[in-house]
Parts: structure tokens; sequence; C-alpha cells
């Protein structure tokens, strides 16, 4: 319908907010990179409806690096849905993330949208599989609104990345889970964090976008472990009644200080 609102959603990813306040990964200091973020977005956007927080929250999956999370979201003044990756702890988030405005792997339904999200992360391992229950959970939402658009959240990546190292740790019930999608012509967008890169691909018409770490970004095409020089930063997305969307990454100008790009894994 001409005139009807656009719904700002932003996706923010791979925080990886260790123990203790400065400590490092890989040289850098993530938490003060993901506040750099979080501030770079807070200064930029207006009218956002939703912030999709999709994985590896904490590297250290402690209640006292998700509390210290909880401050700087509840600071904004946005609403929040989080979802776990493979280095987070499901229910030390359910615990320490819980206010009116931080939900975890809750359907959010604005508009003729619905955002779902899911857990993919597997206990011990840094792959990923949808278990009987989020498959369920994934068909029921779809199944109930069918008018509605709906947007697909997870960590791990349904499609390989075209990184042999990156691409053993897919999502490993991925047939399954990419065989159901076209069941319900409503899909129109798969999210993932885990991949610390921009990435963009189509499968059976359906969008499938990765975003860029808060932190340190993972080079592109790399047979091993390799770091990329770009800057953190997080991908704004905005969706229309019609189930069209536009969509964009925003970075932030500098590398964060201290980053090893020589490191071979963490």
């Amino acid at each position: 319908m001409a005139g009807s609102p656009v719904i700002r959603v932003l996706q923010i990813t791979d925080l990886h907010i260790m123990a203790q306040p400065g400590q490092t990964l890989l040289g850098v200091d993530t938490e003060a990179s993901f506040r750099d973020v979080l501030h770079e977005a807070m200064s930029r956007e207006k009218q956002v409806r939703l912030v999709l927080l999709t994985g590896d929250l904490a590297q250290d999956p402690v209640a006292s690096a998700y509390h210290r999370l909880r401050d700087w979201l509840e600071q904004t003044g946005w609403e929040f849905c989080c979802l776990p990756g493979n280095h987070d702890d499901p229910q030390q988030m359910v615990t320490c993330l819980a206010t009116p405005t931080i939900q975890y792997c809750q359907p959010v339904r604005v508009g003729r949208w619905q955002i779902i999200s899911l857990n993919s992360t597997v206990h011990g391992s840094p792959g990923g599989f949808l278990a009987t229950d989020q498959m369920d959970h994934l068909r029921a939402c779809l199944t109930a609104y069918p008018d509605h658009h709906a947007v697909i959240a997870l960590h791990h990546h349904p499609v390989k990345t075209g990184s042999a190292w990156l691409d053993t740790m897919v999502l490993d019930n991925r047939d399954e889970f990419l065989a159901l999608i076209p069941t319900f012509p409503q899909v129109r967008l798969i999210l993932t964090g885990h991949v610390h890169q921009a990435m963009d691909a189509v499968w059976e018409g359906v969008r499938l976008l990765a975003t860029p770490s808060t932190c340190f970004q993972f080079k592109p095409g790399s047979e091993r472990f390799a770091l990329d020089g770009l800057a953190p930063g997080y991908r704004w997305l905005e969706l229309h009644d019609d189930g069209g969307f536009s969509t964009g990454i925003v970075r932030l100008d500098q590398v964060p200080q201290g980053l090893d790009e020589m490191a071979g894994g963490y």
C-alpha cells in the first residue's frame, strides 16, 4: 500500500565479548570495538524497529560478559532479539539478557513481516545443527502466518562461503533446512552470523545474507584461517509491505587498534 511505513531492522553479530573489560582477542578489545559499532549505529539510525544479534555475543560465555552487554543494549532504547552462536551459552543468555526490551529467540511480527530467530548451536562444537524442536518451531511459525513475509535468522551459514576452513563449520543439516524453504513461499530472506564477513547469495529465489563482525573480519575465499583488513560494521534492512527489502553494510572508519593480522587462529 502506498505510504505504508518501512520497517527498519539492524543486524549486529559476532561480538565475542570477553569475561572482563579490556581483555583482547587476536589483539582486539572486542567490547570496545562493539561499543564503537553500537555508537555508530545510534548516531546514524532513526526509527529502528528491531535489532537482531545473531550469535557469538560472548567469547567467554559467563554472566559478567552478558551483564555488561545487557547494560550497553539497554542504553539504546531499542528492542533486541538475540540468538546464540557456538561460543555462547544459551542458558546464560536467557538468564542474563532477559529484560522487557531484549528477547531470546522469540518470533517478532511487525507490519506484514515475521522475523524468526533459531538456535543452531551444538554444545561443544563450532559447527551448527537445527535440532528437531527448532525445525518444528520454524515450520509452525511459517504455517501460522502464511500472509506475513518471513525473515529467518540463525548463526550458522546454510550455504558454503568458499572458505574451506569456515565451511567445515557450516550448518550440518543444511539440506533439510534448505529443502523446507521452498515449501513456504513467503520466506524472503535468511540472515546469518558466524562468517565474520559480508556475504550475499541467492538460493531458490531467497536472499542469504551474512554480516561483518563487530570486532575482526575473516578473509573471504581463504583455504586456512586468515584475517581481513576490513573494519567492523553492521547491516541495516528496510522491509516493505510488498515483500521487497533493501539492505546495506555500515563500517567504522578504521580497523580496531591492535589487530594481529598474522594470527593463525583463536
